[in-house]
């Protein structure tokens, strides 16, 4: 049996989903037994809130609690928005990284400013899973490219004196309001559990890209899954009894990480 008050916080694309095919079936003896024993699993990823729903729909876990947008938005166990987007926020994001890319004459691309069928080529989605991953309500996924690379150090200011920050995933580069990281969704999630029950939860949580880097330091075990790009890091606490990597990528990767501190009765 679990420990009572555990909680489970994975990143999504390269830790439960395969880099390549976003396939989980490897993961998924062990997502059930966890959803069984009533640990809540929370998906905490740079994934909208469509795309997180329709994979909770897929997985059984309809009505968990969830982080999308990398932290922008955290929902509650009972569809509470715990953090949500501001009023008129994503209109002022989105202008303010328009005014830096013509000021930069930066070559970039965003999703906002292509259609379905350019972000379902970059990303390998069908064109309605490509459709969900546009439905952004607080951050931009931007496609950097290489040319620009020489103006990165002035982009990055640009977005900080804007108040907005520029986190690195496994294919995208994202730009969300200043503050918002899947660190601080995890403990605005912890808190909240601690509200509704009296109890402070057994954390572990899964990661494979720098934007998770946050994400395993807010938590009491981190699993780093073996990535296909730049890892998460430096870590505040790099102790090998607090953080385990694994030899697997994802699917494999996941359950190998949680299977090492669960013990092999899960």
């Amino acid at each position: 049996m679990p420990p009572p008050d555990l909680m489970v916080v994975t990143d999504l694309d390269g830790t439960l989903l395969d880099h390549h095919d976003y396939s989980f079936d490897a993961a998924l003896p062990l997502l059930d037994r966890l959803r069984a024993d009533g640990v809540p699993v929370v998906f905490c990823s740079s994934k909208t809130v469509a795309e997180i729903t329709a994979l909770q729909e897929r997985t059984g876990l309809v009505g968990s609690p969830f982080v999308a947008e990398n932290g922008a938005v955290v929902v509650g166990h009972d569809g509470r928005a715990l953090t949500g987007p501001a009023d008129g926020g994503l209109e002022r994001l989105l202008a303010a990284l328009d005014d830096l890319r013509g000021a930069l004459d930066l070559h970039c691309e965003t999703f906002s400013t292509v259609t379905d069928e350019i972000v379902a080529t970059w990303t390998g989605l069908d064109v309605q899973a490509a459709a969900d991953a546009r439905r952004r309500e607080a951050s931009e996924v931007l496609l950097w490219r290489s040319e620009d690379d020489d103006r990165a150090g002035e982009f990055r200011a640009g977005l900080t004196a804007a108040g907005l920050d520029l986190v690195r995933g496994g294919r995208f580069w994202h730009v969300l309001p200043a503050g918002c990281d899947k660190g601080a969704a995890v403990r605005t999630l912890v808190a909240d559990h601690e509200r509704r029950t009296g109890n402070t939860p057994r954390t572990i949580g899964l990661g494979d890209g720098p934007n998770d880097t946050a994400l395993l330091d807010a938590v009491d075990l981190a699993v780093v899954v073996r990535g296909h790009g730049p890892a998460p890091g430096p870590l505040a606490d790099d102790r090998p009894e607090r953080v385990h990597r694994t030899t697997s990528p994802a699917p494999q990767g996941w359950t190998e990480g949680l299977t090492h501190f669960l013990g092999n009765d899960r």
